[in-house]
């Protein structure tokens, strides 16, 4: 993979991508009900050949393959090396033929041309750093008239899980705002921002719809712990903290645990949240 995006696949084929795969099973748990929500809107056939970005441990490309087996296939990528093994250890398990797994970089490498009959991703598309020229591979590579359909997340304000958290952190560390737009869980909060991406890559019948559902974090985990893993997992927040003292960490920790507390029970932490369901289309006669 080129230096593009070097940061993104050091963190997600580093540690970050480590503790993903350990804690896989809580972060469907939070994410499933957003990701099918965006899946519905592809209305799939049975003879599909899907394309899902950013599969990570490939939750969502199992999903898909179970609903278009036999005849149907489905290709998952990602730039995460160890949750793409775990992804195809998965697909072993279940003994799923019409499924296959790359490391790619969407916005650098071929994924090919006229290819796909459908395109998914559930939060993978938000940490590019030329979206256009992501996006317009991802256009490249779909059959004419065929659909794209993707969900992410909306502002940090409509999603506490994120701002309690740098309210806290901004308590104990100077922290500079990021630069608007920056690849992150948020780059996409903007829906006029997104629209016009897809625009710029070529796509047609454009629609952004407002979703909200709980954000069911860390299911089973005990409030410290959940805590803990939320600093690990977060790329963004990774990057927050990554010049503080073990003990400016730990003062974080305990007055996150603080606010954090009323959102959090035996089910785990549940958030009110809010993301963008994003729908498009490769034009018919491209």
């Amino acid at each position: 993979m080129s230096e593009a995006n070097k940061g993104q696949k050091d963190f997600w084929s580093g540690k970050g991508g480590d503790l993903w795969v350990q804690r896989q099973n809580v972060m469907d748990i939070m994410l499933k009900p957003l990701g099918e929500a965006a899946l519905q809107k592809l209305e799939l056939s049975e003879d599909a050949n899907v394309l899902d970005i950013g599969c990570g441990c490939g939750n969502t490309t199992l999903s898909i393959a179970g609903k278009i087996k036999p005849r149907g296939r489905v290709t998952g990528l990602d730039i995460s090396e160890p949750m793409l093994q775990r992804a195809t250890e998965s697909a072993l398990e279940l003994s799923l033929d019409n499924i296959s797994f790359q490391c790619v970089d969407v916005q650098t490498e071929d994924i090919g041309s006229d290819t796909f009959s459908a395109a998914f991703s559930r939060f993978g598309v938000m940490f590019f750093e030329d979206s256009v020229a992501a996006f317009r591979n991802i256009n490249k590579s779909l059959l004419p008239g065929s659909p794209l359909s993707f969900v992410c997340w909306q502002s940090p304000i409509q999603n506490p899980w994120q701002s309690l958290f740098v309210q806290e952190v901004k308590k104990f560390i100077d922290l500079p705002a990021p630069p608007p737009r920056s690849p992150g869980p948020f780059a996409f909060m903007e829906s006029d921002y997104v629209n016009s991406i897809l625009e710029d890559s070529n796509f047609k019948n454009i629609e952004i719809e407002g979703y909200e559902a709980e954000v069911n974090m860390f299911s089973g985990r005990s409030l410290s712990d959940s805590v803990n893993d939320y600093i690990s997992i977060n790329p963004v927040v990774s990057e927050m903290l990554k010049d503080s003292s073990n003990q400016v960490k730990q003062e974080i920790i305990k007055s996150t645990m603080e606010v954090f507390s009323p959102y959090y029970s035996d089910k785990g932490l549940i958030f009110p949240g809010a993301a963008w369901l994003v729908t498009a289309k490769k034009e018919a006669n491209a």
